[in-house]
């Protein structure tokens, strides 16, 4: 688990998560600047839609749909993948859970942070998000027979054959 924490307005703000924080832009949706550190080390500028960083939990989520690598389950890290980034250099990254990380709107006309898809709060340029290990456990529950790998074969369909429909009566890959 994470907590992050942002300061607003109205004063900062804590929050815990099991699977990701997303900070991105909004509405007008115009590309985003972010800066990310990771205990004080600069980690890069990240222009595009947005940045997620995720538990290992939650690396089968947004954070995969986005790019990123699949996290076993047991380890103790955060996955800090790219949205949509402006640059082709611009890749996911797995550290340590046990750092902490900064996230800094650089320049934003629009920008949110979403904490597992729940909580959504709206930030400004110059805000920061502060994120680091929760010093609570989550309990994963266990159900026999079901292995980590045995549930991302069937949610993702690792290993079967591929179903090709047809397309007007024909079979893909005849020649008419």
């Amino acid at each position: 688990m994470f907590e992050c924490s942002v300061d607003l307005p109205g004063g900062r703000r804590d929050f815990l998560g099991l699977n990701e924080v997303v900070v991105q832009t909004g509405p007008p949706f115009h590309m985003i600047e972010i800066d990310l550190s990771i205990d004080g080390d600069v980690v890069s500028t990240f222009r595009g839609d947005g940045l997620i960083v995720s538990t290992p939990i939650g690396s089968t989520a947004h954070s995969l749909s986005a790019g990123g690598p699949i996290l076993g389950q047991e380890l103790h890290a955060f996955v800090v993948s790219p949205i949509c980034p402006h640059s082709l250099t611009s890749r996911p990254v797995v550290e340590s859970a046990d750092k902490e990380y900064i996230i800094h709107i650089r320049q934003a006309t629009s920008a949110w942070m979403v904490v597992d898809g729940q909580e959504v709060v709206e930030l400004q340029t110059g805000s920061k998000v502060i994120l680091r290990k929760a010093p609570v456990p989550f309990r994963l529950v266990k159900v026999p027979g079901r292995t980590y790998y045995r549930t991302l074969r069937d949610k993702l369909n690792w290993g079967t054959t591929p179903n090709y429909r047809s397309i007007g009566g024909s079979s893909a890959g005849s020649k008419e």
